[in-house]
């Protein structure tokens, strides 16, 4: 199932800029992140999105990056990042948030934590910290440096987790 919603609210995220009042609302924003609801199979869910405050690297051309936390139902949520551009085929993402790493698996354009475990571990940490650097591969082997500010996070994962009851 975390497949099947990931690939849902990837096709809401690619198109951040171009916000459908019938496909997502944005409900409240909070510094650099910001909380959206919409309806999926008939039931209400929340993410929150952010943009990087920096990009950097050797690439020529993509698409906006973004990073995400999608409730997946309650309790269960899930972190996932896009870089702007199809991933280097069997590469991992890394994530650095203030000394703290990780590595995401990818697919197509699209990076997850390796399980539940990992998702938790990364909002508790992105919690605690400013700010996150997000570093990926892509298919023609050109690599990018995204810098997100972390200021406000805590505040929409909160209002995030009220909203989708």
């Amino acid at each position: 199932m975390r497949k099947i919603v990931c690939a849902s609210i990837v096709g809401l995220a690619v198109c951040f800029s171009a916000l459908s009042a019938s496909a997502q609302v944005k409900d409240k924003t909070f510094k650099d992140w910001t909380v959206y609801t919409t309806n999926l199979q008939g039931s209400k869910t929340c993410y929150i999105a952010s943009f990087p405050k920096s990009k950097t690297g050797n690439y020529t051309k993509r698409d906006d990056p973004y990073f995400l936390v999608t409730r997946i139902s309650d309790g269960v949520y899930e972190v996932s990042t896009s870089s702007g551009y199809p991933y280097k085929v069997g590469s991992d993402v890394s994530v650095d948030i203030q000394g703290n790493k990780f590595s995401m698996f990818t697919k197509g354009e699209l990076a997850w934590a390796k399980d539940s475990k990992e998702d938790k571990q990364i909002i508790d940490i992105i919690k605690k910290k400013g700010t996150m650097n997000v570093k990926g591969t892509s298919t023609k082997g050109t690599y990018s440096v995204d810098k997100y500010s972390l200021m406000g996070f805590t505040a929409a994962y909160n209002r995030m987790q009220s909203v989708c009851k």
